[in-house]
């Protein structure tokens, strides 16, 4: 028993080591520049989560840790920080969340086949779990971030005038060296605009980011046979909590606030439009089941997204909204599940 117990934690710990090694790398090429150096940097979290998913949450802690040691080593000690922050710890805390309550994995059995299949009433609560957390964790983390770098630069509009000033002459050079920026383009404008915008995006970048790691890492692990829980039903579980969804409205509204307050509700509102934009899709996936043309459509929705980003996002923020308020997946349930009326 101690000699299987020391194998085990050996192996444990040679998979931390290796996740945060390569989480790290992942990380540390995005530095060159290149599109496939940038590609391959979206997939940072993924062996840190597939660490986390198939060999237990400390492993996955140790790997985030060792991968910000590492990139603080190579790099900068901020540069560290920003992994952490950014990577390595809503790596580790999502899959933690995700696992936490769900129900252990275990042999189905053999069913006949049915034309349709009405998921239970109740939800497997480990989608909404990872979403909602990793929500929180980018709402959060970005905002305090964003207000301790104005803080030690003077302020929010001194710290977003410095960056502007900095960003205005590589516009300018852009601008110079093609022809297909408007004339009448004004560098500082824009230069003002972008980093407005650039804080409140990379916090939805970073939960997409990391939402999709994990479904690739989390079906990683099922094939290899170690995933600790079923398989949930991710078109009808992926949800926000209502009081999340319905936090969005307020959010809006105090961006017209301005000042930091505004700069804060700008960073809420994006991650949780972000959140909601995934609950949408799940409810495209969901109500789509029984379409012959689903292929096609699914196909079509997110071609259109990859190439017309952000307004597609936003269409199905709307979607992901409705849902929360209405209850569109609960409703095709309940419609399945009455009996037609006899003529």
């Amino acid at each position: 028993m101690n000699q299987q117990s020391l194998l085990a934690s050996s192996l444990s710990a040679g998979v931390a080591i290796g996740a945060g090694l390569a989480s790290a790398l992942l990380f540390i090429v995005s530095a060159k520049g290149s599109l496939l150096a940038l590609a391959l940097a979206y997939f940072a979290p993924l062996p840190l989560m597939i660490a986390s998913l198939g060999f237990g949450q400390w492993t996955g802690l140790v790997g985030a840790l060792l991968g910000s040691g590492l990139v603080a080593t190579l790099l900068y000690p901020m540069v560290g920080l920003i992994y952490a922050v950014g990577i390595g710890v809503p790596a580790w805390f999502v899959c933690v969340a995700a696992l936490r309550g769900a129900p252990p994995a275990e042999p189905q059995p053999t069913r006949p086949a049915r034309a349709k299949t009405i998921a239970p009433a109740v939800p497997n609560p480990s989608p909404m779990r990872a979403l909602a957390i990793a929500t929180l964790y980018f709402a959060v983390a970005i905002s305090v971030g964003a207000l301790l770098l104005a803080a030690a630069h003077g302020g929010l509009a001194s710290a977003l005038g410095q960056l502007a000033d900095e960003l205005a002459p590589l516009i300018r050079d852009v601008k110079g060296a093609t022809t297909s920026l408007p004339e009448g383009l004004d560098p500082d404008r824009l230069a003002r605009v972008i980093v407005r915008v650039m804080v409140p995006a990379m916090a939805g970048s970073g939960l997409l980011l990391v939402m999709a790691n994990l479904w690739l890492a989390a079906r990683i692990v099922q094939i290899s046979a170690r995933l600790p829980t079923t398989w949930p039903d991710i078109p009808y579980n992926l949800r926000l909590p209502v009081p999340f969804a319905a936090a969005l409205i307020p959010a809006i509204g105090l961006i017209f606030v301005g000042h930091e307050i505004g700069f804060v509700a700008s960073i809420v509102a994006t991650v949780l439009a972000t959140a909601l934009s995934l609950q949408g899709l799940a409810v495209m996936h969901d109500l789509t089941r029984d379409m012959s043309a689903r292929s096609p459509l699914l196909f079509g929705a997110y071609l259109v997204m990859s190439f017309i980003p952000p307004w597609p996002m936003a269409v199905f923020a709307l979607v992901g909204l409705a849902d929360a308020a209405l209850g569109l997946r609960e409703r095709k349930r309940l419609r399945q599940s009455i009996p037609p009326t006899p003529p």
